[in-house]
């Protein structure tokens, strides 16, 4: 069936697709990071970058491409990290505007829109490079323009856009003698035809990649030279400027001094700046003349060149998890860490948990929808998959799962990996959940990065599950009646006396009830208490707090928690409690996990 237009919801799926093909392929584009600066982050960069994307299209109820257009923008700013990073901003600000009005897109609607996105992101760049990712969108646009005149379907002109820009990307080592010297395409480039090659995918299949950061493990690093010395400008600087009637030609000039690689993207009322400077302060302190600042960051990009061309050793150890471990996404996508998706359903629309359904989403439909929601866990098909495509990547895996006594996720896993015999596959039963879970997972990710052999990480990962403590309070028992957590029977007195229950997860993982509030503050405050009880004495405690649309709660806990363990607050994580989870946990939940010595 031919496709003849685009509205916000076909712009939506699309987006979503693009952006899973980039996170899946960051590995790759990490080692081939050479311009501007080889410091390894191209491909984490517009991974975030296009998380934030997509969690923004995600989010985003319009229907009408200009509406969902705006929310993309917006989102790209908001989340806009790196060189190409900035400059794929500048894109979506482009196709916004252009799309400015307009309910859906025709295909000669589009041409024009690709156009005004081209020219908007070679203007946010003070000194435009060619061979790099500006060229592969500029040859892309140009034929896709043309083409739109000519073509009578979306899945025929992205076909033909999407040759035109690989056939653009193999070029570029002839534009950049930095990328032939060093035997590689430019990364950034790469990264936006891989972001075509996910629309393209799911123009063809229907289908969005479940996959997270898989590809590229075997994939050749860049022939660089361990020269940190050589970078002049040492720290990567972005921030995000929010203000009326910014003059962006103005700024540039205000910050062209401080270093290169200056990018000043956005619109008049928000622009995102990134920048290669010796004096990060004075580009904020510019900055604040505009308006105020925000999402300061700066990166040491010589200690990143050192790390990843100083002889440093590639981890050859995955890590699994699935959907009910919740994180930081920015820890996930940086840790590589597999995540294989919960199913989350309502009626006959379905999710796949994390990646096409948010936390903030799934609440929000939770509490309008007139059907309950229904979770499925992942088959053996599903880690039998994502089991496969490690081989050829890494030697062996660490698999860490939600508790098998709470759900068949993990049964689910061991039946995998008796079928999947290729490699080494070390299944970890959590015992846990949530950020319970998310704790033992990060502390194994830690212990991968630092370099330790399968059998020292494998022993840290089970020491995290024997001595990670989680608490969970809940604001109503309505939905652990409804998916058989809670008796009816003692249900229905819990919610005639008012009375809100406070769990844990115990030894053998399976649910306990340890004491029941009457909700509100005095149940979190119940629940410090508990948890100060148990991580008095410890050491190096490590704590995460979720919470299940109740933002407010976790800042409480949050600032209870720094008080009490004299922790800066910026030190304790604060995640979204899964939607696989917050379908039986409800609106209003909040959990504290702890992790000591």
């Amino acid at each position: 069936m031919k496709i003849v237009y685009i509205d916000g919801l076909r712009l939506k799926q699309g987006v979503i697709a693009g952006a899973r093909r980039v996170i899946l392929m960051q590995d790759h584009l990490n080692k081939i990071n050479v311009f501007p600066v080889a410091d390894n982050d191209t491909g984490t960069n517009m991974a975030l970058t296009m998380q934030s994307i997509a969690e923004g299209a995600i989010s985003c109820r319009e229907e009408s491409i200009s509406g969902m257009s705006k929310c993309l923008a917006d989102a790209a700013l908001m989340g806009a990290r790196g060189n190409s990073g900035a400059i794929l901003a500048q894109f979506f600000q482009g196709l916004a505007e252009s799309f400015e009005g307009k309910f859906k897109a025709t295909l000669s609607h589009f041409g024009e829109a690709v156009e005004t996105a081209r020219r908007g992101a070679y203007e946010a760049i003070t000194e435009p490079k060619e061979g790099t990712i500006l060229t592969v969108i500029h040859d892309w646009a140009k034929k896709v323009k043309r083409h739109s005149q000519l073509s009578e379907d979306f899945k025929d002109l992205f076909h033909k856009g999407l040759k035109e820009a690989q056939r653009s990307l193999k070029d570029t080592p002839k534009k950049l003698k930095l990328l032939a010297k060093a035997g590689v395409v430019d990364a950034g480039a790469q990264g936006f035809v891989h972001m075509l090659e996910g629309v393209h995918h799911f123009m063809l299949s229907g289908k969005i990649e479940k996959a997270v950061g898989i590809g590229g493990h075997n994939t050749r690093r860049a022939q660089v030279e361990n020269a940190p010395g050589d970078i002049a400008f040492q720290f990567c600087t972005e921030c995000l400027v929010d203000g009326r009637s910014i003059d962006r030609n103005k700024l540039r000039s205000d910050l062209i001094a401080l270093g290169n690689s200056l990018i000043v993207a956005g619109s008049s009322e928000k622009v995102r700046i990134h920048v290669h400077t010796n004096n990060p302060e004075a580009v904020f302190t510019t900055a604040g003349n505009y308006g105020s600042v925000s999402k300061r960051k700066f990166d040491d990009m010589r200690e990143q060149h050192k790390e990843a061309y100083g002889g440093k050793k590639e981890p050859k150890i995955a890590l699994v998890t699935d959907s009910s471990c919740d994180l930081p996404t920015e820890f996930i996508i940086r840790h590589n860490i597999q995540m294989v998706p919960v199913q989350v359903s309502f009626g006959t629309e379905s999710y796949i948990d994390k990646i096409t359904i948010t936390p903030k989403e799934f609440y929000r439909i939770l509490q309008e929808s007139e059907h309950s929601p229904k979770t499925s866990q992942p088959t053996p098909g599903d880690f039998i998959n994502t089991y496969k495509e490690l081989w050829g990547h890494y030697d062996s895996a660490v698999s860490v799962h939600l508790a098998a006594a709470v759900s068949g996720t993990f049964q689910a896993a061991q039946t995998a990996v008796k079928s999947e015999a290729n490699g080494k596959i070390f299944l970890i039963d959590s015992c846990n959940a949530t950020v319970g879970l998310g704790l033992i997972v990060a502390e194994t990710a830690k212990a991968i990065e630092e370099g330790y052999g399968i059998e020292e990480v494998v022993k840290r990962a089970e020491w995290a599950t024997k001595n990670v403590r989680l608490y969970l309070s809940f604001a109503t028992v309505k939905y652990l009646i409804r998916g058989g957590r809670l008796s009816k029977s003692r249900g229905f007195l819990a919610r005639v006396l008012n009375l809100k229950p406070i769990l844990t997860l115990n030894a053998e993982g399976k649910v306990q009830t340890l004491t029941k509030t009457f909700g509100g503050t005095a149940a979190l405050d119940k629940m410090l208490q508990l948890v100060c009880r148990e991580a008095a004495g410890k050491k190096n405690l490590r704590f995460g707090v979720a919470h299940a649309n109740a933002l407010e709660k976790a800042r409480y806990l949050v600032k209870q928690i720094s008080r009490q363990f004299e922790i800066k607050k910026k030190e304790i994580m604060i995640v979204s409690v899964s939607p696989a989870l917050g379908a039986h946990a409800g609106p209003g939940a909040t959990g504290v996990a702890f992790l000591g010595e």
